[in-house]
C-alpha cells in the first residue's frame, strides 16, 4: 500500500521551569476536588448556574504563527502529519486515512475532502496537543470508515477518533459514516463550536469520554446506539454534556443524549425523534432551548431505566440525592411510552414551559420520582394513565392541580384552564389518550377558581386550595380520593 510523504512543520514552543510544577499540580487538584463537589453535592430546587467546564482552550492557540499547507490527497494509503500547524486538506483517499502523530496542536481544513478507509477510521489522531477539524466555508466533506477494523488497537472504533482532545468548527458540511461503531470520538474532552453535520454511526454518533460540549453547529444524526454521549464512570467530574445552543435532530436506538454524571442545556433547537430514553444523566439541568423528546420508555431520566444504562453508578448511588432534574427554562415537550419525566432523586420545575405527553399504561406515570417533586415556577401539563399518577409536593412554591377524570380521553383531546375572567391559562392537545392531568403554572392563586375544560366544554370548576389540589378520585400515588372543598363535577 503506498504512503503518501511524511508532512512536518517545526513548532516554537517555550517549556514552564520545573519550579513551577508543585504550583500547577496543587491548582489541578483543587479544580478536581471543586468540580466533584458541585457534581457530588445534595439536590436543592436552587439552580446555582454552570458548574460544566472542560479543559479545551481551543481560543488559545495562535494559529497565526503557523505558515499554513496545503494537502492534495490522492490514491490510497496513509498521510502521516507529525508537526503542529494548519494544514488545508482536498482531494480524495479511497482506500486510506489522514493520520495525526504530534506533541503540538494541529488544525487539519477541510476543503472538499472525501475520505474511505476500509478496514479503520478516516482521521485519527494517535497523538495531539489538541486536534481540530474545520470544515472550510461552502465546502462539503465526506468521512466514512469500514465495517471492519484491521490492525487497530481495541478502542479505536469511530470514523474521526482522537487520543486527546479534540475540535469541530467551521462552516462547511461536513458527512460523518461510521459503518463499524460511531462516528466521532475524542477519548478527552470534545468541544463543538459550529458546523453542519450529518452524522450516521452503528453505534454512538458523538462521543467524548471526558465530556462533550456544544456550543453551536446544525446536526443530523442516525445512531444505533447513543446519539450523543459523554461515557467516562470512572471520575465523578468527568462524564458530563453541555450543549449551549445549535440545532439537534437526532434519531437513536438507544438514548437520544447521554452523559454518565451532568446534562446541561441551556439553549438551541433539540429534537430526539426516535429513542429508547430520551435525555438521560445523574443530574439534569435544563435553563433553556426549544426540546422535543420522543421514547419508547422514558423520555427524561435522571439514574437511568430498563436498558441498564444507569449514569455513574461506581459515584452515584439509587434513590440519591445526587440524582435531580432541574428544569429553570426553555420549551420541553416529550413524548414517552414509559415514564414522561423520570427521576431516582427529585425533579425541581422552578421555570420554562413544560409539556408531557405521558403513558398510556398504567405501569407508568407522565411524572416519576423517588424524591419530592416540586413546582416553583414557569407552567406545567402532564397528561397520561392515572395508575401510577403523582403530581407536585406540598414543599413547592407554586399551586397545582391533580386531575383524576371520570373517563379516559382518547388522543387529540384538547384540555383548557381558563381563570374566573375567561382568560387561559393553561391549554394543550393530547398526542395520546389519558386519563389524568398534573396541571401547574406561576399565576395560580390559593384560593381563587379556575375552570377546566374539555374539548372547550366545561368539566369542573376548581378553588385551589394548598399547594396541590387534587380533582375527581382516583388510586394511583396519589393520597386519599373523593372531591375537594370548592370542587362540583360538570
Amino acid at each position: 500500500m503506498n504512503e503518501n510523504p511524511e508532512i512536518s512543520r517545526r513548532e516554537n514552543t517555550t517549556k514552564s521551569p520545573k519550579k513551577w510544577l508543585p504550583v500547577v499540580i496543587i491548582i489541578a487538584l483543587l479544580g478536581a476536588i471543586t468540580a466533584g463537589a458541585l457534581l457530588l453535592g445534595g439536590a436543592s430546587s436552587e439552580n446555582s448556574g454552570s458548574s460544566l467546564s472542560n479543559n479545551i482552550n481551543d481560543t488559545g492557540v495562535n494559529w497565526d504563527r503557523f505558515d499554513g499547507q496545503e494537502i492534495v490527497l490522492s490514491g490510497t494509503g496513509k498521510t502521516t502529519i507529525t508537526e503542529a500547524g494548519v494544514y488545508t486538506l482536498s482531494g480524495a483517499l479511497e482506500n486510506g486515512y489522514v493520520e495525526v502523530n504530534s506533541t503540538g496542536a494541529v488544525k487539519l481544513i477541510l476543503n472538499g475532502v472525501s475520505i474511505t478507509n476500509n478496514s479503520g477510521p478516516a482521521i485519527y489522531a494517535a497523538e495531539a496537543k489538541m486536534l481540530t477539524i474545520e470544515t472550510a466555508e461552502g465546502s462539503k466533506n465526506t468521512l466514512t470508515d469500514g465495517s471492519i477494523y484491521s490492525g487497530w488497537d481495541e478502542d479505536v472504533c469511530a470514523t474521526i477518533f482522537s487520543h486527546d482532545d479534540l475540535v469541530l468548527q467551521g462552516s462547511g458540511t461536513l458527512t460523518v459514516i461510521g459503518n463499524y461503531e460511531d462516528g466521532i470520538v475524542g477519548k478527552d474532552d470534545l468541544k463543538i463550536n459550529s458546523g453542519t453535520y450529518a452524522i450516521t454511526a452503528k453505534d454512538e454518533g458523538i462521543r467524548g469520554r471526558d465530556s462533550v460540549y456544544i456550543v453551536d453547529g446544525e446536526f443530523n444524526i442516525v445512531s444505533g446506539g447513543d446519539a450523543i454521549k459523554s461515557n467516562n464512570s470512572d471520575e465523578v467530574a468527568k462524564g458530563w454534556i453541555k450543549i449551549d445552543g445549535g440545532t439537534i435532530t437526532a434519531s437513536a436506538s438507544d438514548d437520544g443524549i447521554h452523559a454518565e454524571s451532568s446534562l446541561e442545556i441551556n439553549g438551541g433547537t433539540i429534537e430526539i425523534a426516535k429513542s429508547y430514553e430520551g435525555l438521560e444523566g445523574a443530574k439534569i439541568t435544563i435553563n433553556g432551548g426549544d426540546i422535543s423528546v420522543t421514547a419508547n420508555d422514558d423520555s427524561i431520566n435522571a439514574a437511568g431505566g430498563n436498558d441498564g444504562s444507569s449514569p455513574n453508578m461506581k459515584n452515584y448511588q439509587a434513590s440519591s440525592s445526587n440524582y435531580a432534574i432541574y428544569i429553570n427554562g426553555g420549551r420541553l415537550h416529550v413524548n414517552s411510552a414509559g415514564d414522561g419525566i423520570d427521576s431516582n432523586g427529585a425533579i425541581y420545575f422552578n421555570g420554562g414551559e413544560v409539556i408531557v405527553d405521558g403513558p398510556t399504561n398504567s405501569g407508568n406515570g407522565a411524572l416519576d420520582a423517588e424524591g419530592e417533586i416540586q413546582f416553583n415556577g414557569g407552567s406545567l401539563i402532564a397528561v397520561g394513565a392515572s395508575g401510577m399518577a403523582v403530581a407536585p409536593s406540598s414543599t413547592s412554591s407554586g399551586y397545582s392541580m391533580s386531575v383524576f377524570f371520570s373517563q379516559t380521553y382518547s388522543a387529540g383531546t384538547k384540555i383548557t384552564v381558563k381563570d374566573s375572567a375567561g382568560n387561559t391559562v393553561l391549554e394543550h392537545t393530547s398526542t395520546k389518550s389519558f386519563g389524568h392531568a398534573s396541571l401547574s403554572s406561576a399565576s395560580f392563586q390559593d384560593g381563587t377558581t379556575y375552570i377546566i375544560y374539555i374539548n372547550d366544554t366545561e368539566y369542573v370548576s376548581v378553588t385551589l386550595s394548598g399547594k396541590t389540589t387534587q380533582v375527581g378520585s382516583g388510586g394511583g400515588m396519589m393520597p386519599g380520593g373523593g372531591m375537594m372543598p370548592g370542587q362540583r363535577m360538570r
